[in-house]
């Protein structure tokens, strides 16, 4: 009798599953740190001991709310999901991976077009289910209630310790380190805030500051080096005195987590003597006025008929207006940003623009609304050529001759050389 040799079918190799996980707390706290971790170490050994399910990462969160988009890895979760390294997502609980109902049912469908699935594990819904996204919904809308009434909780807090004169809500502020409501003096710090506002008192200007400190590589409260807007800020800052402008900025609302400028919208409380001063009040009242008497002087005005007007013909850029020894200039703003390596052209003084104009337009004086009206824009060359486009579509080409250097200096600068040179003869008679 024939026997026939049957061969044994081995089972066809499963296809495991891509699962990652996804963690997130809401605050960099010692104990939600630990619960993170925990969180990592669950999702972790819960996915290697599955043998149906391939480890795909864990991406996680500190720190980051539900309901901002700024969550890197929520971002990279979502990335490596577009890239097909993922095919389904562990999570704890629809809190943790959104409290914005909106955002949270785009993200889903997102997925659920990738054929991934997201598993909430406290409230037991597969998102691939027919009534996932229902009930997904639902529950949502009560995590993003959830997150608006603890906004408001918060909110009422905070502005309950503002009424009350509390430094609770301040943060680190340059010079001081803010502890439990207490401003306690940074010494090493304080002595550049004195510096600064002793300086710009006597007449330095803030570049010059800035150009010091760096050289002295001094840093800034955020480990930068100093420019002049971190100066303006800390003559600004009515802290410097022992007083305290609370809330001068809020948030708008708890979903975009956006802080703006108080500009009347809400109250502001001053408080006195709220903590120690760095610099006195006389101090901060002669920087205040030093920094202001500059800016009057050197920008009364800060857009005139030119502005937007006058293009560089060498590299396109437009020219900006510059303040320079008592003159104003027009400058190509690449080269004024990178010098020669950027453009090659050349600035031009404005009351040569002013008169090029006039003359253009056949107008014994300059006016400005004339110019507007007719003149389109104005295209600046090397060798002092100068292409006027108007409104009509026609164009001039003119010429503009350098000025001698006793017709460049001004009032100021004339004043300034005369006291140099009775310093200097005083200097040797003695």
């Amino acid at each position: 009798m024939d026997i026939i040799k049957i061969p044994v079918k081995k089972p066809d190799a499963i296809e495991r599953s891509k699962v990652a996980a996804y963690a997130r707390v809401s605050t960099g706290k010692e104990e939600q740190l630990h619960s993170l971790k925990a969180q990592i170490d669950y999702y972790r050994s819960r996915i290697l001991a599955n043998p149906t399910w391939k480890f795909a990462g864990i991406f996680s969160d500190s720190a980051k709310t539900g309901t901002t988009k700024k969550r890197p890895g929520f971002e990279a979760l979502i990335r490596a999901c577009r890239a097909g390294q993922v095919d389904i997502i562990l999570t704890k609980a629809i809190a943790r991976f959104a409290r914005n109902t909106v955002d949270l049912l785009n993200v889903i469908r997102e997925l659920r077009e990738l054929g991934i699935a997201v598993l909430f594990e406290r409230e037991n819904i597969n998102t691939m289910s027919s009534d996932g996204e229902l009930m997904l919904t639902l529950l949502a809308s009560f995590a993003q209630a959830e997150s608006k009434s603890n906004s408001d909780n918060v909110k009422w807090a905070v502005r309950k310790s503002y009424k009350e004169g509390k430094l609770a809500q301040l943060r680190r502020v340059y010079g001081y380190n803010i502890v439990l409501g207490e401003a306690i003096i940074i010494p090493e710090e304080s002595e550049i805030v004195q510096e600064i506002f002793t300086r710009i008192a006597a007449g330095d200007l803030p570049n010059a500051i800035c150009r010091d400190l760096n050289q002295r590589e001094i840093k800034t409260l955020s480990g930068a080096k100093w420019q002049t807007n971190r100066i303006n800020q800390i003559l600004d800052n009515v802290f410097y005195t022992g007083n305290a402008l609370l809330q001068k900025t809020f948030v708008t609302d708890y979903l975009s987590k956006k802080q703006v400028r108080n500009n009347g919208e809400l109250p502001m409380y001053y408080v006195e003597n709220s903590h120690e001063a760095i610099v006195s009040q006389e101090l901060f009242d002669e920087a205040q006025k030093q920094k202001s008497s500059r800016c009057h002087h050197h920008r009364v005005r800060t857009k005139t008929a030119f502005s937007g007007k006058v293009i560089c013909g060498e590299c396109s850029a437009k020219f900006n207006r510059k303040y320079d020894r008592g003159i104003y200039k027009w400058i190509c703003r690449i080269y004024k940003r990178d010098g020669l390596r950027g453009c090659c052209s050349k600035q031009i003084p404005e009351s040569t623009l002013i008169d090029i104009s006039a003359q253009v337009l056949g107008l014994d004086v300059f006016d400005e609304t004339v110019f507007e009206a007719k003149v389109l824009s104005i295209t600046a060359y090397n060798g002092n050529r100068l292409i006027f486009e108007f409104v009509d579509h026609s164009s001039q080409e003119v010429f503009w001759a350098d000025r001698s250097r006793s017709e460049s200096w001004t009032k100021e600068m004339r004043a300034t050389a005369a006291q140099k040179t009775k310093e200097r003869h005083e200097r040797r008679g003695s």
